[in-house]
């Protein structure tokens, strides 16, 4: 249940019109404390998922809605795409508060607990634009990243480019099921996955469902934010006892 005394989160949002369950993190019912929202103009998807550095155009509209979030009180920002790691570096030092743009700046986090000799999975929305830029983003080697996109003609990408309507079932099972061929993928090469990473905000809400299947710690914007979060606003549980 969320606080509504407790400050709120900022969201950078971008153009993308689909169907948001709990676990989304636009969907305000996922977060335990206040989320508020910003559009960042000028974001379809076809501007979004990138590989290549994006234009000064469209910083300049994602600082702008980021400051917006800053002068409404928001303590911090999270975005709806996990591709924005791109943007990571000139979002955090323009806006002036902290900025959180995607589920993979956990990954250095993640690799340090790790034994040396597993990897991290990364379960993305498009393997082919997903890659060595967005990982030296937030200084993390590729070596030791294994990385998997959704299918092309799989429900996820159907929803987002073509606005099919969104089946929860049919979403789940391409959502394990890629999960499940990733760590089979490495597995058959030998390697193990230590832990996986979910790069789509949509990827949340069937996250439970994965990690049953693949039996390994899985890391997405949910986890990321809850983090995020509690250094942002400390609040002590109600079971802590006081001191003095």
């Amino acid at each position: 249940m969320q606080s509504h005394a407790s400050p709120p989160l900022g969201f950078l949002a971008v153009q993308v019109d689909i169907h948001r369950p709990p676990g989304d993190p636009f969907n305000p019912q996922t977060w335990p404390f206040p989320l508020l929202h910003e559009l960042i103009p000028g974001s379809p998807e076809s501007q979004i998922v990138s590989k290549d550095p994006y234009p000064p155009s469209f910083l300049d509209s994602a600082v702008a809605a980021g400051k917006k979030l800053a002068e409404r009180g928001a303590r911090g920002i999270i975005t709806s795409c996990g591709f924005l790691v791109l943007a990571q570096k000139e979002l955090a030092s323009r806006i002036g508060i902290p900025v959180a743009t995607s589920a993979l700046i956990q990954i250095p986090s993640i690799l340090a607990i790790l034994p040396p000799g597993k990897v991290v999975g990364v379960l993305t929305y498009d393997a082919e634009r997903l890659g060595a830029a967005h990982l030296q983003a937030v200084d993390v080697d590729p070596e030791r990243i294994r990385i998997r996109g959704m299918s092309v003609h799989g429900h996820l990408r159907a929803v987002i480019q073509k606005g099919v309507t969104y089946d929860e079932v049919l979403m789940g099972k391409e959502m394990v099921d890629g999960a499940v061929a990733l760590v089979d993928e490495c597995r058959a090469r030998g390697e193990e996955i230590g832990a996986l990473v979910l790069e789509c905000t949509q990827m949340p809400p069937y996250a439970e469902a994965i990690q049953k299947r693949v039996q390994v710690p899985v890391y997405d914007v949910y986890s990321m934010g809850l983090w995020f979060y509690s250094g942002l606003v400390r609040q002590n549980p109600a079971a802590w006892t006081s001191f003095g």
